[in-house]
């Protein structure tokens, strides 16, 4: 692969790639580089799950210690609105993008107890819910502010709500303050709006 140049009576050696590798060695990374920073596509069931410690605790436990609820019906999810805004992740245990996610939403959770809670719907035990959210890339992360019309209204980042949750959805691995500002947003609007 090494080509010998001669230029104004100089030898120059130089090591390239033949011009019709370049191309497809340029695709390659740019799809590489696009896969691996949007977060989790996969959606099949890999077999490789990482065995994780769960923090759980059902939404209507009146004991003093709640932790990341994992939503098994859409009736916890309405429950906790009737108490605060509703952080909900759609992810999967065996996507590492998603247990990052799971680990700001942890550091979060000591932060808004008792004004907020943060619910976690795992899409590969629960593909109905990934359906009805219309969540295709994990993790997906929302703001619930209430219902209104039978409808889920979210939190956008800049506050305004909407009831169209690809509006206001956080894809990929959203950063702690981000989601704390809007978390406090959500809950502003809810004690203004009574």
């Amino acid at each position: 692969m090494k080509r010998l140049h001669k230029i104004q009576g100089k030898e120059r050696v130089s090591s390239s790639l033949p011009f019709f590798l370049k191309k497809p060695l340029f695709i390659l990374a740019i799809f590489c580089f696009l896969l691996f920073s949007s977060g989790c596509t996969d959606v099949d069931y890999s077999g490789n799950e990482a065995k994780l410690v769960e923090v759980t605790e059902e939404v209507n436990n009146s004991g003093n210690e709640a932790g990341l609820v994992e939503v098994t019906n859409l009736n916890q999810i309405d429950e906790a609105l009737t108490k605060g805004p509703v952080v909900l992740k759609f992810g999967s245990k065996s996507c590492i993008p998603c247990q990052e996610q799971e680990q700001v939403l942890s550091e979060l959770l000591p932060l808004y107890k008792g004004s907020a809670s943060i619910m976690l719907i795992d899409v590969k035990e629960y593909p109905e819910f990934a359906t009805t959210f219309g969540v295709r890339v994990i993790p997906d992360t929302c703001v619930i502010t209430g219902i209104e019309g039978g409808k889920y209204t979210y939190m956008r980042q800049d506050g305004s709500k909407s009831s169209e949750r690809a509006n206001a959805r956080f894809l990929g691995v959203a950063d702690k303050e981000t989601l704390s500002e809007t978390l406090e947003k959500a809950i502003a609007s809810r004690n203004i709006g009574g």
